[in-house]
């Protein structure tokens, strides 16, 4: 097959030695090429050079009625055929004529060059036949590469989701089928194909058959171009899918990617018809521009992938990312599948930042990436947004439910230890969840899994939260807290202790206060400690105010101690107790205030406690190392931690959570206080009761060996000043 070098000069050689008139002119009619049979025809040897000849100079005034038609239909449809006449230039003859002319090059919608086919009806009907049958050829051999100069041109610079749909539009107006599609392989599934793009009826299958069971499939398989002219007598594929789709015939040819098929090119028809070598050549043509323009596609992706990468993990960027999404979606939507995001925070990085520097932090981070890696699908995408977020990009998912199996597979994985690694790296992180519907976006998608994300954290660490529209006011009010807790913090005119006793069950004396902060908001009111202290965790200020509450309830102590012997005890956060720079603060604060660090006690919660055990070991016991005092908090509400009471003998105090104080007096709930009194006995730990709010709960703890009781029934949470007033008349 000659190649494009020679069309041009074949081209030529057609033209010189057709029978019939072969014109090239200007739209705006400037005559530039006639053939030998039109110059004999119209009696000139050549084109003159003295002066231009127009369209209007070759017919008589009767041929020129039809002037303006042939401009509309150049104009409008880009082609007219009909009859008209010239005139003979040396005996002034008309001629009649049947002529075909057709627009074969545009500048933009605007015609420039014209081309026509002109045939002498003197020689009789059935040449007149004859030309418009080979005008019609021409003139749709001159769309078809029209067509492909068109898709040419997108090829070139543009992307996959905006070509795809312009080749399938090609192929179904140039071969009048009903249907024209595009698919290639799934990497998840051999045995399925993805659709990337269609024209016309849409396909009503929600799995596409790869292989022998489908036309394209086949096609792709044997990686040469299939007809099917009736599906009554096929017999090379399984032609189901095309009857479930009403289609009776079809044409397929393959895709070329960079290592074998990419994927299918096909039309379909509602009838049995053939399909010419013509139509054939047509498709191959359009899925060669495919091909090109893929395989730069993939090698620009392959470039931009080494430019985009996250420098330090290897991962895909943001950009990469959202564009990803985008790809993701587009494929969703036409596939009827679903998308998740997985959005991830690891947790408590800021403190191994802090405490061991970024060096190790970026090692820290390295590690977490290949982590996450592994414990992802192979079909998943894995990206570091920045700092210590990632995202997840999850195609095929089936529903929420589903998203939440990758998110829990996920959290598992990276909780498991490393063997023989004593390098950092992270095992908890918390996911947010966020699974597509027909009309998300990328930014839809990634705002609704960042406040996932927030939720999950709030709940504790590793773990993840699914999207719920109830976020997007939970959102709101964080930001609102979020503000003006920052302000308060720093006005310090909102912010405020109150202060609740712990008395001594034998002598009736308080002996300790516990330091509540409370919040009251001009406008919003009361806003309660679980929410507001959530929220300075979620929002980066936790250490702001937990240093304001150990300063505050650390001033108002000193002035106590000066003339009694009585001990304050302030609660500490999840994030305060991973910080490294606690003792420090702690510190700080004991000299700025001249406290003591014995009259000093830190409360935590036990499930805080064991949820990180060896960090939050290492911070509290360089605590106990300075004298202050290390209590537990709801003892018997989480995890068993009597064995750590051996592993790490700091603690001075447990407190009983009400749960178990609410049962009292009965025999079952003695039982178990009087254990929690033995071990703590047996471990030279003292024992508060909270939560007591009638004088049998009282005497049933007194019975039990309680030593300390706390609760509405011993004094509410009160103001400093009344505090002092209540130890002033314990003096008397």
């Amino acid at each position: 097959m000659p190649g494009p070098e020679h069309e041009l000069p074949i081209l030529q050689a057609l033209m010189e030695r057709s029978p019939d008139l072969i014109s090239l002119s200007e739209f705006s009619g400037l005559v530039r090429y006639i053939n030998p049979a039109g110059l004999e025809l119209l009696g000139l040897n050549a084109l003159p050079t003295d002066g231009p000849l127009t369209t209007q100079d070759f017919f008589t005034p009767e041929g020129l009625r039809v002037a303006g038609e042939v401009e509309e239909g150049l104009s409008t449809v880009g082609h007219w055929q009909g009859r008209s006449e010239m005139r003979h230039f040396g005996t002034g003859e008309a001629i009649p004529v049947a002529i075909s002319t057709f627009v074969v090059e545009s500048d933009g919608d605007n015609p420039q060059l014209i081309a026509s086919y002109v045939r002498d009806r003197r020689a009789g009907h059935d040449r007149d036949l004859q030309l418009l049958d080979a005008a019609a050829s021409a003139s749709q051999f001159a769309a078809e590469q029209q067509s492909v100069a068109e898709l040419s041109r997108f090829a070139i610079s543009g992307d996959l989701p905006q070509l795809l749909p312009i080749a399938t539009d090609a192929a179904a107006t140039m071969m009048g089928v009903e249907r024209s599609t595009i698919t290639r392989a799934d990497v998840r599934d051999d045995s399925v194909l993805v659709l990337e793009a269609f024209t016309g009826t849409p396909w009503k299958l929600g799995r596409i058959p790869a292989g022998t069971y489908s036309l394209m499939g086949y096609t792709i398989l044997r990686n040469t171009p299939i007809v099917c002219v009736d599906i009554a007598g096929e017999t090379r594929f399984d032609t189901s899918a095309m009857a479930t789709a009403d289609m009776k015939s079809g044409a397929s040819v393959p895709i070329a990617g960079s290592s074998g098929p990419w994927g299918a090119l096909s039309v379909h028809s509602v009838r049995a018809r053939p399909y010419g070598p013509r139509e054939i050549a047509f498709l191959q043509t359009v899925a060669g521009v495919l091909s090109t323009a893929i395989r730069r596609i993939e090698l620009d992706r392959r470039l931009r992938h080494r430019r985009m990468s996250d420098q330090l993990t290897g991962l895909p960027n943001r950009e990469v990312a959202y564009e990803c999404i985008d790809e993701a979606l587009a494929r969703a939507r036409l596939n009827g599948s679903l998308v998740a995001i997985l959005l991830l925070d690891i947790d408590d990085f800021k403190i191994i930042n802090d405490s061991l520097g970024h060096d190790t932090g970026d090692i820290a981070l390295r590690h977490f990436a290949r982590r996450l890696n592994s414990a992802t699908r192979p079909q998943d995408t894995v990206a570091r947004l920045g700092g210590d977020e990632f995202l997840i990009i999850c195609e095929g998912v089936e529903d929420v439910a589903h998203a939440q199996e990758i998110a829990r597979a996920i959290t598992e994985e990276i909780r498991q230890p490393l063997v023989d690694d004593n390098s950092p790296t992270p095992r908890s992180a918390s996911i947010g969840v966020a699974v597509s519907d027909r009309s998300s976006t990328r930014r839809d998608l990634i705002h609704q899994a960042d406040l996932a994300m927030y939720r999950a954290k709030s709940t504790g660490t590793g773990g993840h939260a699914v999207f719920d529209n109830a976020d997007v006011y939970d959102a709101e009010r964080i930001r609102t807290l979020s503000l003006a807790l920052r302000k308060a913090l720093i006005r310090g005119d909102q912010m405020h202790m109150v202060y609740q006793p712990i008395v001594d069950i034998d002598s009736n004396r308080i002996v300790a206060v516990e330091a509540l902060a409370r919040w009251n908001h001009p406008t919003l009111g009361s806003i309660g400690p679980t929410e507001f202290v959530a929220v300075a965790e979620r929002t980066g200020l936790s250490t702001e105010l937990g240093t304001w509450a150990l300063r505050t309830a650390c001033t108002q102590a000193a002035v106590w101690r000066q003339t009694r012997d009585v001990t304050i005890r302030v609660n500490v956060s999840a994030l305060q107790l991973r910080d490294a720079k606690l003792p420090s603060q702690v510190a700080l604060v004991l000299a700025a205030t001249g406290l003591p660090p014995t009259a000093l006690g830190l409360e935590i919660t036990e499930t805080v406690w064991v949820e990180d055990t060896e960090r939050v070991a290492d911070t509290l016991t360089e605590l106990h190392r300075m004298g202050v005092g290390i209590l537990l908090d709801d003892i018997g509400v989480g995890h068993s931690s009597i064995s750590y009471l051996d592993r790490y003998p700091l603690f001075e105090c447990f407190k009983i959570d009400q749960s178990f104080i609410a049962k009292l007096p009965s025999p079952r709930g003695e039982a178990i206080i009087t254990a929690i009194v033995s071990l703590a006995t047996a471990f030279d730990v003292t024992v508060v009761g909270e939560g007591v709010e009638t004088s049998e709960q009282l005497e049933a703890l007194r019975k039990c060996g309680c030593h300390l009781a706390q609760g509405y029934l011993l004094g509410r949470p009160i103001s400093g000043d009344d505090t002092t007033a209540l130890l002033n008349a314990q003096l008397d």
